[in-house]
This record gives C-alpha cells, sequence and structure tokens, in this order.
C-alpha cells in the first residue's frame, strides 16, 4: 500500500513538472495597442485596432471579444451594430479569422501564421452604426478603446479619434485603469479635428484605456424618434412576442370568440324563454353579478315566496337609527320544487335549517347574512351558467372559458420569463426586456379571455329578445307606449328583471300616478305618502346592503439612451466606461 501511495506521488510530481516547464514556455504580452477612431458624418465609427502581439512559445493566434449587449438606465438592451470589415497583417494580407457570440461579446479568432516566439501585427477594422451618444447640448464619444479584460499586460496603449471637418466645441478627456477607475494617466493632444491619446505608462493586467470626446452638435446626423423606436425594438427584439400574441389572440377571437351578427332589435313586452331575472342578467353580460341575485330575491318576493319587512332600530338610546331588513319565508320548502336551482339555492342560503332540524328559519335578518351567505355565491354563478349551457345559449360556460385563457396568460407569461432568463445568461440578453414581453403577452392573452365567451346562435336569437324587452322597459313612458295598458300587476312582475338591467327608475317613472298603493311584499318606513319611486328607492338601498352582506366573508377565508458619462469636463466618467472595450487572449 505505501509502495502504491509513492508510485502515484511520483507521477503527480512529474505531471506537474511538465506543466510547470510547459507553462513557463508560453506567454504572451501585447506589445503595441493602437485604435484609430473615425467618426463619419452619418454618425457611424469605423475602427481599425492595430495590436501587435508578442508570442513566447507556439501559438496560433489571438481572441478578440468585444461586448456588443449593453443595458440602457431604465434596464433595457442596448445592442452595439457592428460590422467586421476585415482582419489583415501589417502587410494587409487577409487573416483567417473566425467570428462568433460568447455571451454579450462578438467574439474574433483570428489565426496568425507562423506565433511561435515572434511579434507578429494583426489590423482589425470593425464598422459601428450607433456607437455615439447625444446629448441636449453636444454630442459624443465614449469609448473603451483597449477594453479592461486583457489577460496580458499592454506595454504601449496609443488612439486617435477623427472627427468630421470643421468640428467645434472639441473638449477631450481619458480615463486608465482597472474598470471603474478615474485615473487619468494619458496624454490628450488635439489638432484640427483629430484628437491623440498616449498612455504614460504600460496598461497591466485587467487595465485598459477609454477615450471621451464631445463636440457641439449639427457635425453627426442625429437619429429621429422614427429611427431610433426602429433600433429600440430591435435590440430588444423579444418585445415583438406581444404583437404575434395580440395578432393570434385576435384571429382566435374573430374565428371562435365573437357571437353570431345581431338582428335589428324588435320591442318584446315579455321576457324571453320564460328567463328569470338572474339568467337574463347573465346572458347579458356573460357575468353573474350580484345586481342578477338581489333582483332574484325581490322576484321571490313579488311571487310570493318571502317577505320583506324594514324596521327602523333606534341605536344609542335612540340619538339615532339604523335601517335592518327582515326577510321572512312565506312559502315551505317543498313548496320550492317548482323553483331553478339558483332560486332554490338563494333561498336555503338566506333560510338555513336550524340546528336541530331540517326545518328552515322562517325570518331571517339581512345582516345575519354576513360571513356565511358568501359560501353561496359559487354554487348560484355556477347553477345560472349551467342551466344557460343547458338551455343551448352557450357551448363551454362563460366563466371557464375566462379561466382558460387566464391560466393560458399566466403560463406563458412564466415560459417567456424562464427563456429571458436563459437568454440573458446565453447572449446577454436583458432579462427586463424579456419579462416585459412576458408580462404583454400574458396580458393581451387574459384581456382577450374577458371576450372570449361566445353565445350560439340560440343564444344570440335569446339575446335580441332580451335586448328588444329592455327597450321596452326602458322607453316604456315614451309616446310610442302611451297605447299600452299599464297595470300594478305589470309593474310589479317586471320590475326583478327592470332591475336585472339596471332600468329601473326608467320602469318607476312610467308607473307614477298608476301604481299607487304599496305592495304587500315590501313594508317600508316610509310610504305614509307613497309613490313608485319610494319603493325602488328603498330596494335600492335594500341591494346594497344585500350586497354587502351576501360578499362578507370572514377574514380566514377568503427609446434607448444613456446619461452622459463624463465628457466636456464633466466628472462623471470612469475607466470601462462606454462602449467598446472587452478584451482577448492567445490560443
Amino acid at each position: 500500500m505505501r509502495a502504491r501511495y509513492v508510485i502515484r506521488l511520483g507521477l503527480l510530481l512529474f505531471a506537474w513538472l511538465l506543466t510547470g516547464e510547459h507553462a513557463g514556455a508560453r506567454s504572451l504580452v501585447i506589445e503595441q495597442f493602437h485604435a484609430d477612431i473615425q467618426v463619419l458624418p452619418s454618425g457611424d465609427l469605423v475602427v481599425t485596432e492595430t495590436i501587435r502581439p508578442r508570442f513566447t512559445g507556439a501559438w496560433n493566434g489571438l481572441k478578440r471579444d468585444i461586448p456588443v449587449e449593453y443595458r440602457t438606465p431604465q434596464g433595457f438592451n442596448y445592442t452595439l451594430l457592428l460590422d467586421l470589415l476585415s482582419a489583415t497583417d501589417e502587410h494587409q494580407a487577409p487573416l483567417k479569422i473566425d467570428s462568433g457570440r460568447d455571451r454579450h461579446y462578438r467574439s474574433f479568432k483570428i489565426w496568425l501564421p507562423g506565433a511561435q516566439d515572434t511579434t507578429k501585427t494583426l489590423i482589425l477594422t470593425y464598422r459601428v452604426a450607433n456607437g455615439l451618444k447625444y446629448f441636449e447640448d453636444h454630442d459624443e464619444l465614449y469609448w473603451n478603446v483597449t477594453g479592461d479584460e486583457w489577460d496580458v499586460p499592454i506595454e504601449s496603449a496609443t488612439a486617435s479619434v477623427s472627427l468630421p471637418p470643421n468640428a467645434t466645441g472639441i473638449k477631450a478627456l481619458a480615463f486608465s485603469g482597472a474598470y471603474g477607475a478615474r485615473e487619468q494617466q494619458a496624454d490628450i493632444r488635439i489638432e484640427d479635428s483629430t484628437i491623440h491619446y498616449q498612455m504614460k505608462r504600460p496598461l497591466g493586467f485587467r487595465e485598459g484605456l477609454t477615450a471621451v470626446v464631445g463636440w457641439d452638435k449639427g457635425l453627426v446626423d442625429e437619429p429621429g424618434l422614427l429611427q431610433r423606436t426602429h433600433l429600440f425594438l430591435r435590440y430588444n427584439w423579444p418585445l415583438a412576442l406581444p404583437v404575434g400574441v395580440f395578432v393570434a389572440m385576435w384571429y382566435l377571437w374573430y374565428t371562435r370568440g365573437r357571437d353570431p351578427r345581431l338582428h335589428p332589435l324588435i320591442v318584446s313586452y315579455e321576457p324571453p324563454d320564460r328567463l328569470t331575472p338572474a339568467e337574463l342578467g347573465t346572458l347579458v353580460d356573460n357575468s353573474p353579478d350580484l345586481r342578477d341575485i338581489t333582483a332574484t330575491l325581490v322576484d321571490l318576493a313579488v311571487r310570493g315566496y318571502v317577505r320583506i319587512e324594514e324596521r327602523q332600530e333606534p341605536k344609542l338610546l335612540g340619538l339615532w337609527s339604523n335601517t335592518e331588513y327582515h326577510l321572512h319565508r312565506l312559502q315551505p320548502p317543498s313548496a320550492w320544487d317548482g323553483l331553478k336551482a339558483h332560486e332554490i339555492s338563494i333561498l336555503r342560503g338566506i333560510f338555513p335549517a336550524g340546528p336541530h332540524t331540517d326545518d328552515p328559519e322562517e325570518t331571517v335578518t339581512l345582516s345575519a347574512l354576513a360571513n356565511r351567505f358568501y359560501a353561496r355565491l359559487d354554487g348560484i354563478k355556477s347553477s345560472l351558467f349551467d342551466q344557460l349551457v343547458t338551455r343551448g345559449y352557450y357551448v363551454r360556460r362563460p366563466d371557464r372559458v375566462k379561466q382558460a385563457y387566464t391560466i393560458g396568460g399566466i403560463v406563458v407569461t412564466v415560459v417567456i420569463l424562464f427563456g429571458s432568463a436563459w437568454l440573458s445568461g446565453r447572449i446577454g440578453l436583458a432579462f427586463q426586456t424579456g419579462a416585459a414581453a412576458g408580462l404583454l403577452s400574458g396580458l393581451i392573452i387574459v384581456g382577450f379571455g374577458r371576450i372570449m365567451p361566445a353565445r350560439t346562435l340560440r343564444g344570440t336569437r335569446a339575446l335580441e329578445k332580451v335586448l328588444g324587452f329592455e327597450e321596452f322597459l326602458s322607453r316604456v313612458e315614451s309616446d310610442r307606449m302611451d297605447r299600452l295598458v299599464k297595470t300594478p300587476e305589470m309593474f310589479e312582475k317586471f320590475l326583478p328583471f327592470a332591475m336585472a338591467l339596471g332600468v329601473e327608475k326608467n320602469w318607476t317613472n312610467a308607473f307614477d300616478g298608476i301604481y299607487m298603493q304599496p305592495p304587500t311584499w315590501y313594508q317600508g318606513a316610509n310610504f305614509a305618502e307613497f309613490r313608485p319611486r319610494n319603493l325602488t328607492g328603498n330596494l335600492s338601498q335594500l341591494s346594497a346592503a344585500a350586497g354587502t352582506a351576501m360578499t362578507s366573508a370572514p377574514r380566514s377565508s377568503g427609446g434607448s439612451g444613456f446619461s452622459s458619462s463624463g465628457s466636456s469636463g464633466s466628472s462623471g466618467g470612469s475607466s470601462g466606461g462606454g462602449f467598446g472595450g472587452g478584451g482577448g487572449s492567445g490560443f
């Protein structure tokens, strides 16, 4: 065992010696890095990097990484539009080059023949379409000349920036050192429209030179609003996803979510197909509302199942009074068999069975419904939808259609968010861009889901009759209805329907002087001088109080731009800021 340990240790030591000798034999230093940056009148940049690497040992060439994905102050993507023009040696002979993306970098592998114990020269030329920054009082080039991600030292770093002729208001700065450093160890010389930079010292491991030049506006073309918008969408291409989602959802709505075309309305004097007020109200807006439920309560009272009594109960020694509603059951459960499912559910929710008997209570205050009736709401709404589907008015329940699209919107949002996180790590895409695309796509799906429930042809024909009946209820006081025989019985019979459709005031005004006696099914406190509007006013207060009590539940349930970077003498810049930069290594 000891001999085996000694042999293994000897092999590891031998391998380490070989590796150390090989590592000591290979080294790389950048003797000179010079960048010529030409600012064109169009606003484009032509950058020529002349790099002289000194190779010790055998190498294949040099790798140059230039970042092209940046972030705006708002967190969106800004993509540097960089096009490679050429890669040559000092004799203008083309070099073999492999170009690709590596995370947020454009990566260039330049092959240098004979890169062994020698100094080579490579000239890399590329064009940048959006490398300038535009401000109110000046335009600016903020360029990371060498980059601060080199794993090797740079013995000499220089740069020249050439502006179009007749440039005015030129101001220049230089920053050097590691990323974020603010030292200014470079000489700057301005000759006409050209600015020259010369580092005073070598650049060490992960140190770089950054040039900042500002000039008066009007020298170069500035992108207009349309072009900036186009570029923003190009940088943040995931934002096109919501547009595609909108088109797809519009197509689905157009083919599956629309009702058959409505015919011209004809006034109807009866609710169609023996629909109850709640069914009628649900068919109109695809949703059972509390208004539909309270209208059902009034309808049950009109039909003799319930009596509503309004009492003024004194509070605090009679200093003020509070209105309380007492609901009296007039029919035993055996008489409920002819009612529809939602009506029975409402009665059972109001008059629950006692603890020691199956018979429901005979009198219940409206306030007693708080914290218990809410449990019935889902069942009531479900019954209404099932009844309308059974009648053939819908193929699928509207609530389930909306729910399906809501779930779909959430799923799409989550998928896009995870996809954005993956792309952010792979190609440097701004996560916020993907997140915005995901949220907008999900909201579009959920929004269209609100209008996707579609009635069948039979449901549409029934809706036409409902709308015709609504026309009758809201226009009954007009001159063309004068010949209609209006009776107190008609007023009471159709009042719940008018409440479900929200036209009870119109209906009431038409019976002023006709409906003269208080109803037997509602006992009010202010009926000394009775008029129909007194009744509907009280019923409006009843509906509000019922809505509060019935829903009460216990608490236990329930454009791209960047800020100025330091030109014109500002102290806000640093090494490694702006565009360009990156680094490189040998391979």
